[in-house]
Parts: structure tokens; C-alpha cells; sequence
């Protein structure tokens, strides 16, 4: 996967936490990981909602395609 170079800001305690734990050269895989995680949960969070969306009109949709049933699965003369 291709990367892209970012020039951030941040508070100087949080980068010295991270190089103290992680070292100078660990800086950038601990962002990566740390933004990765973060997408994840934000992700999920966004699915999640989707998912229920769609589990509540479940039955309706089930009813409305079971009305199609018929011309869908009709043999025609072509």
C-alpha cells in the first residue's frame, strides 16, 4: 500500500510518550496504528447503524419482494 508523507502537529508530551515507549523510528507505526484503531471503531459504530436500519424494515422488505415473487420466477416466451 502506497504511503503519504504528512507533516502533523502535536502536543510535545504525547510525541515524547510515544518515542520514550516506542522509540524515534516507532512514531509512525504507533500513528498508524493508533488512526487504524481509530477508523475501526468509528467504522463500526457507522455499520452498526446501517445494520439496524436495515434489520428494522426486514419484514416489510420481505413482503414487498414476496408481491415480485410471481413475475420474477414465471417462465416467458422470449
Amino acid at each position: 500500500m502506497p504511503n503519504t508523507r504528512l507533516n502533523i502537529t502535536l502536543p510535545s508530551p504525547i510525541v515524547d510518550d510515544i518515542k520514550a515507549l516506542y522509540g524515534h523510528r516507532g512514531l509512525s507505526q504507533f500513528l498508524e496504528e493508533a488512526a487504524r484503531e481509530k477508523l475501526d471503531e468509528v467504522k463500526k459504530k457507522a455499520y452498526k447503524g446501517l445494520i439496524e436500519g436495515y434489520k428494522s424494515t426486514a419484514e416489510e422488505t420481505k413482503e414487498v419482494l414476496k408481491k415480485f415473487e410471481p413475475a420474477v420466477t414465471e417462465k416467458r416466451d422470449v
